[in-house]
């Protein structure tokens, strides 16, 4: 995830130096505008959507072509989500999948 390094307030501009992955940097395609900076903590995805098919009024449904493309096999039954509004525009941010931190498993000595 992106790391803000500095923020420069000058003339009404606010200037802003990022460090961000190889992944990260890949997605952006050499693009230098229309950059949308979002937080994506677990504080900040303050909202649950429910997964899975047709019932309730909540649900988050996606194509399974789109999930395969993706290379996601299932999605998560409760995933995090949040609503950002800017300019007018609503933007909705969801964790798809979450990757848990794996515990090793350690013997205990007697």
């Amino acid at each position: 995830m992106a790391e803000i390094r500095s923020i420069d307030l000058k003339n009404n501009e606010i200037i802003v130096s990022l460090r961000v992955s190889k992944e990260e940097y890949a997605l952006l395609h050499q693009k230098t505008d229309d950059i949308l900076i979002i937080p994506a903590g677990i504080k900040d995805l303050n909202q649950t959507l429910t997964t899975g098919k047709l019932g309730n009024s909540n649900r988050l449904m996606l194509p399974k072509k789109v999930l395969e493309k993706n290379n996601i096999p299932e999605l998560d039954k409760k995933v995090k989500s949040k609503i950002f509004l800017l300019d007018g525009n609503a933007y909705l941010l969801v964790k798809l999948k979450e990757v848990l931190p794996k515990i090793p498993f350690q013997e205990v000595k007697k």
